[in-house]
């Protein structure tokens, strides 16, 4: 498998493929059950496997190397890379330093901590050192011990890689790096960090003269200043403020320049295959801290030059309507931060880290069919295998996962089976998948600046910052905007406002845009010519009144003709908007006086009867101002965020349903065809029927076609739309699994599963429909019904079992 990245997919041989690849541990797993596992992967649908190399078990002392189990059978990385080969499974290969993988150390090597642990080990601001495996990056003697663990396992890699007849295919670089600082909210406050912080203030300041005018400092060198507070130090004034945004910026810098130079090292040994690092994030079912990890990276985003690519690590650990909307708001973030390439899960939830964490094969099929309607493009099932630690390495003991499709021994388990249907789903409808996307004429922006948060510290009022992101974000954007807009079905893309262009701008007709007290004068310039070119912006809860360097920035407030508007705060804040009455939202509520609004149309108010939102003209377009942000807690939110998105001209929606509880996305590709997904993310049935666009007509197609049906609780259908099958007959819909298509002539037999409380449906679409004589299932006759050119057909589905479908003509 080969990676091109001017591609939005993998490739294999140079055709489009969805990466299916499950996590198998060699190490965990004994030596002799190996090729069972690899069958198993096989026969399960796999096309690659991705395993760890850690460093600790493959150099057990300084200089004592083996990777062909000469100490230990399962430390033969060369009889493992062979096998893998043996049985057709390209392989992905994770050598560190970093495994982290509840792996005690992280995978770094005992000897060395012990060695050198007291230069390596991070340290906070007083010189202490960490006790954990937090390390300085560019510690020298970490360094060194690194390049030499390289320059044993890069050569192993580069005679394996595809390119020379071997499986592997990918590499990770290291693993997670900014974790250890998002969990502690700790920085690394040793000599190599600050001489690399003074550093990048030499390059982000012309001189030291702008620095002190910018800080109100008095430096007489760079070398002289001193790294920033720790986290539990607050910001005290604006240039405060300034500093701190300073240093979040700086550790972006810092984690590009060491993946860089570890890229470096592993090009200079001729491994040529792609590159990549996780993005981790999920936090006990929910992920609405995992943009933070995404922006830690940003310093690397939009390389076009060998770039490293990013998965991320799906790892929900349930799914239900509780945090349905969370991986399709990681992807998209993931997505307009990375830019093109291919958006992947590098672990995939398939198992649990945690004994008492019981995963749900039902709910990870429901997350499996979402992902795909969510833009993956290939994933990692994490773990396909379950692992027993080698004697003394486990970070949780003896076992490494649990519920996973395979025991450690090799046994099947009730996750098997649904790993190996979707695989099949996948397989049948890959190219759909491959080449679907969203057509949306909605976008949301996205501020890196927002999640630069893993150090922050408390801001003070004396800052003369009010509005602070890491404080309301959960509220007003993830949790709030972003769900409402997925569970009201709304077709929307997301834009990084600190890297796109004006120009990827114009292209939607309704942009949002969640401000805060700060905001680059760029980016605010960008929000102000997309709406003076005709463009509609919606912008809450307040305009921005600094730039991230704490200086005066006031260009969208300047322009929509706002100045000093007043807080309003009240117990139980409620307004009327559009119509609405009683919305709950969020205190403090800006409100303006008649002369901001003079110009405009108010479209909400306080209880009193105060302006806190209004709609104006800025030359060709138009400003929604809302001063306050609603969350997502109420019916009255339904209606109110759907009166905002229709209070300018924009398609909201591409596929709706009679019920507000059922989910429902399409996605659509330049050959005519599309992907529809219908979840019921609830533990209960839901009564309901959807519509979805078809794709060359535009006519609005009833989902199911014959009449409204029970949805079982979480379950979902994921079809293809307009699937080719033959010449001038294709599937247009199906409330199945299509999981294979066989021409068989004169019958054509369509491979087939679903839910038991769900009703079958096939419709056909073609002039060769009137040609269809009979139509069965597994041997016994279907009734049809004909229309022009369509063909229905209803069946039952029998419980957890496969139909055959065979149409004859």
């Amino acid at each position: 498998m080969s990676y091109s990245t001017n591609s939005e997919s993998f490739t294999l041989n140079d055709k489009p493929s969805f990466l299916l690849s499950g996590e198998i541990h060699y190490f965990r797993v004994e030596r002799d059950l190996w090729e069972t596992h690899l069958k198993k992967a096989c026969e399960a649908g796999l096309r690659t496997v991705s395993t760890y190399i850690p460093w600790d078990w493959h150099e057990p002392e300084q200089g004592v190397f083996d990777f062909d189990g000469s100490s230990h059978p399962q430390r033969d990385l060369k009889g493992w890379i062979s096998l893998c080969q043996k049985f057709g499974l390209d392989l992905v290969v994770k050598p560190g330093p970093f495994i982290l993988a509840e792996y005690r150390g992280a995978g770094l090597p005992d000897w060395m901590m012990e060695s050198f642990g007291d230069t390596i080990r991070a340290q906070d601001r007083t010189g202490k050192r960490f006790p954990n495996d937090f390390v300085t990056l560019f510690d020298k003697n970490y360094l060194n011990c690194v390049k030499n663990w390289y320059d044993q396992i890069l050569p192993l890699i580069n005679s394996s890689q595809a390119s020379l007849g071997g499986p592997i295919t990918m590499m990770q670089v290291c693993n997670e790096i900014g974790v250890f600082s998002w969990l502690a909210a700790k920085a690394d406050y040793s000599p190599e960090c600050k001489e690399a912080y003074h550093a990048y203030l030499k390059k982000t300041y012309p001189s030291l003269e702008e620095l002190n005018s910018q800080w109100k400092t008095n430096h007489t060198s760079f070398e002289a200043i001193e790294l920033p507070p720790e986290a539990d130090t607050p910001c005290v004034n604006a240039e405060d403020r300034a500093r701190d945004n300073e240093w979040h910026q700086f550790w972006r810098g810092y984690y590009g320049d060491y993946l860089r130079l570890l890229k470096g090292w592993i090009r200079e040994q001729g491994i040529s295959i792609p590159l990549y690092h996780n993005l981790p994030g999920w936090i006990y079912g929910s992920g609405w801290e995992f943009p933070l990890n995404i922006t830690m990276y940003s310093d690397l985003y939009g390389e076009k030059d060998d770039p490293i690519i990013f998965g991320v690590d799906h790892i929900p650990e349930y799914s239900s309507y509780r945090n349905m909307h969370d991986d399709r708001i990681i992807n998209d973030i993931t997505g307009a931060m990375q830019g093109r390439g291919p958006l992947f899960a590098a672990e995939f939830q398939s198992g649990s880290r945690e004994y008492q964490t019981v995963t749900n094969p039902r709910e990870m099929e429901l997350f499996y069919k979402a992902s795909l309607a969510h833009g993956l493009k290939g994933w990692n099932y994490y773990m396909f295998s379950q692992g027993k630690n080698p004697e003394g390495k486990g970070f949780t003991g003896k076992t490494f996962y649990w519920h996973t499709p395979l025991s450690a021994d090799g046994e099947e388990s009730s996750a098997y089976p649904l790993v190996k249907h979707v695989n099949s789903l996948i397989s049948c409808n890959e190219q759909i998948i491959l080449s679907s996307k969203r057509k949306a004429d909605i976008c949301i922006l996205f501020n890196p600046h927002h999640y630069s948060t893993e150090t922050e510290r408390e801001v003070r009022e004396s800052t003369g910052i009010k509005c602070v992101a890491s404080s309301i974000r959960r509220g007003a954007y993830f949790d709030g905007l972003l769900r409402a807009l997925n569970i009201l079905n709304v077709d929307y893309d997301m834009l990084d406002i600190s890297t796109c262009s004006s120009a990827e701008l114009s292209e939607y007709s309704q942009v949002w845009a969640f401000c805060t007290d700060e905001m680059a004068a760029e980016e605010q310039s960008k929000i102000l010519n997309y709406t003076e070119a005709g463009g509609h912006t919606i912008v809450y809860p307040t305009l921005p009144r600094f730039d991230l360097k704490a200086q005066p920035c006031t260009i969208l407030r300047d322009a929509i003709g706002v100045s000093q508007p007043q807080e309003h705060t009240v117990d139980s804040p409620l307004i009327s908007l559009l119509g609405i009455n009683d919305v709950k939202c969020s205190n403090p509520t800006m409100v303006f006086a008649d002369s901001e609004a003079q110009g405009g149309t108010p479209i909400a108010w306080t209880l009193d009867g105060q302006v806190c939102g209004f709609n104006k003209m800025i030359e060709k377009g138009s400003v929604l101002v809302l001063g306050t942000w609603l969350g997502y807690d109420t019916e009255d939110h339904d209606a109110a965020y759907s009166a905002l998105l229709e209070n300018t001209p924009s398609k909201v929606r591409q596929a709706r349903s009679s019920s507000t509880r059922l989910t429902i996305r399409q996605r659509f590709n330049s050959e005519g065809q599309a992907l529809l997904f219908v979840g019921n993310y609830h533990n209960e049935h839901h009564e309901g029927q959807t519509h979805y666009t078809h794709p060359l007509t535009q006519e609005e197609i009833p989902y199911p076609y014959s009449s409204s049906c029970q949805w079982p609780p979480l379950y979902a259908t994921l079809t293809p739309i307009r699937k080719h099958l033959l010449d001038d007959l294709s599937l247009l819909h199906t409330t199945s699994d299509l999981v294979n298509v066989e021409d068989n002539k004169p019958s054509l037999i369509l491979k087939v599963k679903g839910d038991r409380d769900l009703m079958g449906e096939i419709v056909l679409e073609g002039s060769s429909c009137p040609k269809i004589k009979k139509v069965s299932a597994n041997g016994s006759p279907l009734e049809i019904v004909r229309e022009t050119e369509r063909i229905i057909i209803s069946y039952s589905h029998p419980h957890n079992s496969y139909l055959n479908i065979e149409i004859t003509l």
